[in-house]
């Protein structure tokens, strides 16, 4: 055993800096890497997944690496066991790692943190990483905390860490790189869209409500008219009732932060919101729309019924009672629809600005980066 790990993945920012010739190392790699030709040479095969995986023909890497490792003799394969028809494998120790490592010996989310955390166990004095940068959102969102955690450990045990990555530990200083934020402008622009699309709107609703009350009162008049086109008309104007409190909703997001921002410049002469307070926000009303659901439903249900009471309506005192029930259950089943947007307008401008600033994170190009980056997500 050398005295320097050496973990390979294969992406290709960093997977070229890594000298295949080097014998001075033991190389870790993974999969088919190795039996695809993508390495000259490896000392370790990282191979975790079920047989059905690695005996398959249907492999989409390689459809003959199920032969090469009944043949390979310059590799060992760690395997979740060993197996009589590949000859090099080796019982990846699982047990023993999880024994030496108390209180974390389950979070394994990804085989690099498995790779790291062996050369850990084994002795290895440095570990270098190249071609890992899991930089994607989706199948290595929590896959990339388990290769932090475990890189931590690995320098907790006073072992050197070399990773090549000009991203991976890439990231503002909490608390001390605040420079990076939404800029006030943002904000207003946002709020002066907001404020056009929700004046819009409104003025469709108003219309839309026009033509649901004569065509409800028509039937109040005259039972013939029927009342089939309520449930249509009503619904128009609440989809237009629950679009305009989304952009309302959202118009009051802005507000809130713009109030923020001119107070804290202020009083401080600049101003700084952090990610974790559109957080905060989007989780609040995500919260508050779920727990709305049930609201919405008994006003459904309630207009429901008195609709059912309307269409046996033929005696016009008693139908005109049940009108004016009816129309006050049309306004709380708007009503409702419309709250619902108004939360569901304060959670996606919240998202928005969530994802702009992520954007100025990452990027973390200085103010007129940020600023463009900021108005490139407000026409989104």
């Amino acid at each position: 055993m050398k005295s320097t790990a050496v973990i390979l993945g294969m992406h290709q920012a960093t997977f070229s800096e890594f000298d295949q010739t080097r014998t001075d190392c033991d190389v870790f790699v993974f999969n088919e890497m190795l039996s695809r030709g993508t390495v000259a040479r490896a000392d370790y095969v990282y191979q975790l997944h079920k047989p059905v995986v690695w005996r398959s023909s249907q492999n989409r890497n390689d459809g003959n690496h199920y032969d090469w490792l009944k043949n390979n003799t310059e590799a060992v394969i760690f395997m979740q066991d060993e197996y009589p028809d590949v000859p090099m494998s080796r019982k990846f120790p699982l047990e023993a790692i999880i024994a030496a490592f108390p209180g974390a010996e389950r979070y394994f989310t990804t085989t690099v943190g498995y790779a790291i955390a062996y050369a850990i166990y084994a002795g290895y004095k440095r570990i270098e990483i190249y071609g890992v940068e899991m930089e994607t959102n989706t199948e290595y969102a929590h896959q990339r905390p388990c290769v932090a955690y475990w890189c931590g450990v690995a320098y907790g045990r006073g072992i050197a860490v070399d990773f090549h990555s000009e991203n991976f530990f890439k990231s503002p200083l909490y608390g001390y790189d605040g420079d990076i934020t939404i800029p006030l402008e943002t904000f207003e622009q946002r709020a002066k869209l907001l404020a056009e699309g929700a004046k819009k709107v409104l003025a469709e609703y108003k219309q839309a409500r026009v033509v649901m009350k004569d065509t409800i009162e028509a039937f109040r008049k005259d039972f013939k008219v029927g009342c089939d086109s309520f449930e249509r008309y009503v619904n128009a104007c609440a989809q237009l009732a629950h679009q305009f409190n989304l952009y309302d909703g959202a118009l009051q997001v802005v507000q809130r932060h713009i109030k923020a921002c001119k107070v804290m410049e202020a009083e401080t002469g600049s101003y700084f919101l952090s990610r974790q307070v559109y957080e905060t926000e989007r989780n609040s009303s995500q919260n508050s729309w779920q727990a709305h659901q049930h609201n919405i439903k008994l006003a459904s249900d309630a207009l429901a019924d008195k609709e059912k009471e309307l269409r046996t309506a033929t005696s016009r005192g008693y139908r005109s009672r049940r009108v004016d029930e009816y129309l006050v259950l049309v306004d709380e089943y708007i009503k409702a629809i419309g709250k619902a947007g108004i939360y569901s307008g304060v959670g996606m401008e919240s998202q928005n600005l969530m994802n702009i600033q992520d954007q100025n994170e990452r990027m973390a190009g200085g103010a007129e980066a940020v600023k463009v980056l900021a108005e490139a997500g407000v026409q989104a």
